[in-house]
């Protein structure tokens, strides 16, 4: 895919590409196969000499439209989709690493990610090494052979910590790894890695690219030579998109532009008037001036983003208690919809994880993870205060 030629909210609505005649809305092509006028035909796509599709796990046209839009969002040559976020992780985990390669990762990512790479990938006979957030650009650039791929998430889930993304990729590459990010929280809206050298992006689009709780999904972003051999992965490991989720997802992406303004702005009003409050212990937020990232947040970040992370004063019974109590923020795991979610991180996407090992990634029992939605400010912020009332 070239450059941006249109703004990202321009390719959110229209891609990246001229419209052409027919129907205004890609249709959903719900069919599992597809009718060749002969075997000689369909052995030229199966051979790929053709672009003709040949089987919905491999490639569908309705897939196909949202995977060229988000190459487009992400300026790449090429994306692939996914039935979740987990499935792509897992795809670019198979598609370019084998027995005995190296993966280097930060100590702050995503319950799901931690438990693929500490329970899983060690069985498969890959090596990952966990070093700290605060040192990962460090011990990237100190990396003498070996590692394969480099993998990080910036902001992270759930405390909101900021890795340097050029700083990064620029290590990853001095030392011929390969560099990954989940760019989920921020979204191609605020942040644009492939622009700051990383060579491949994951996005859980369950979350903000779908934008309204309805599907389960994932993707990945990068150039050629990457994502072919991830897609190979993909096709035989089966974690592949359907028709109708890939119909939703591009519908969910039109409005993605609209939405992130909302979050961001949301999230950054309720960031600033709950730090002012005593019953919250620390605010979790790189808009905030005092985030110890702050300034390289500003620097590769167009917004805050819809992710806000508090932790109250008080014991694990007294952040359930506040939780439970609150109305418009659903007691719910995942994020990124149009409706607010809060969760225990402890007690959802990281648990199980050892205490030692939470601590590291500034997790206790009193952090709650608010997926800020699009509602009204002021309302939101009645919902928190209210809530907190409950165990004052």
């Amino acid at each position: 895919m070239t450059p941006l030629k249109r703004a990202p909210t321009t390719i959110c609505v229209h891609g990246n590409e001229k419209q052409e005649s027919g129907p205004a809305v890609k249709p959903i092509y719900q069919s599992s196969t597809f009718v060749f006028e002969d075997q000689q035909e369909m052995l030229a796509s199966v051979q790929g000499k053709s672009t003709k599709d040949v089987y919905t796990r491999w490639s569908n046209p309705t897939t196909r439209a949202v995977e060229q839009k988000i190459s487009a969002l992400e300026c790449t040559e090429k994306s692939f989709a996914f039935a979740s976020g987990m499935g792509a992780i897992s795809a670019v985990i198979t598609g370019l690493l084998k027995k005995g390669d190296t993966l280097i990762t930060s100590d702050s990512i995503y319950g799901g990610t931690l438990h693929l790479f500490e329970d899983v990938l060690p069985q498969q006979g890959i090596n990952v090494e966990f070093v700290d957030l605060n040192d990962f650009v460090d011990e990237v650039e100190d990396s003498k052979g070996g590692v394969k791929i480099c993998y990080f998430e910036t902001p992270t889930n759930p405390s909101l910590r900021i890795i340097d993304i050029r700083k990064a990729a620029d290590a990853a590459r001095a030392n011929g790894m390969i560099s990954v990010i989940d760019n989920t929280f921020a979204t191609p809206i605020n942040q644009r890695p492939h622009e700051l050298g990383v060579d491949i992006i994951i996005h859980s689009a369950t979350k903000y690219l779908g934008g309204h709780s309805d599907i389960i999904a994932g993707t990945v972003s990068g150039d050629s030579p990457y994502i072919d051999n991830i897609i190979k992965a993909a096709k035989l490991l089966g974690a592949t998109i359907d028709p109708f989720a890939s119909f939703l997802l591009d519908r969910g992406l039109k409005t993605l532009g609209v939405r992130v303004e909302k979050h961001n702005k949301n999230a950054m009003f309720l960031a600033t008037e709950l730090s002012k409050d005593t019953r919250i212990s620390r605010i979790h937020y790189p808009g905030l001036t005092n985030h110890p990232s702050y300034h390289i947040a500003r620097s590769q970040m167009n917004g805050f983003g819809g992710m806000l992370t508090i932790d109250i004063n008080g014991t694990l019974k007294q952040t359930e208690t506040f939780v439970d109590s609150l109305e418009l923020f659903l007691n719910a795991v995942s994020l990124g919809g149009v409706e607010s979610l809060a969760s225990i991180p402890a007690l959802t996407t990281h648990y199980g994880i050892e205490a030692s090992i939470l601590q590291e990634m500034q997790i206790s029992e009193s952090t709650v993870r608010l997926s800020v939605g699009i509602e009204n400010p002021i309302d939101l912020l009645r919902d928190i205060r209210t809530a907190l009332d409950t165990v004052s």
